[in-house]
């Protein structure tokens, strides 16, 4: 499948989030920018995480589906993996 969106991975500049709260994808491409007014560092935190790890939970998604229900066809270390990534 073709995806549209910016290629990754994605990474976060450095922390805190609420006052470098750009997320990038390569060196000098810009991918968003998350808003922080009004939320807490640690929802400001969570937000970068979850897109930061927003091309691998696509890509793991997308295995899923192609793998049609064949377990031995997923690969459950690297759907983990994204999930941790995910949640920080």
């Amino acid at each position: 499948m073709q995806t549209k969106h910016t290629p990754g991975p994605w990474h976060r500049n450095i922390k805190p989030a609420t006052h470098y709260n750009t997320i990038f994808a390569g060196r000098n491409t810009h991918v968003t920018r998350l808003a922080v007014e009004g939320k807490s560092e640690e929802e400001v935190e969570a937000n970068c995480a979850l897109i930061v790890a927003a091309p691998e939970l696509l890509a793991c998604l997308l295995d899923v589906l192609d793998a049609d229900g064949d377990l031995d066809a997923m690969d459950f270390n690297r759907y983990r993996a994204a999930i941790a990534k995910a949640t920080g």
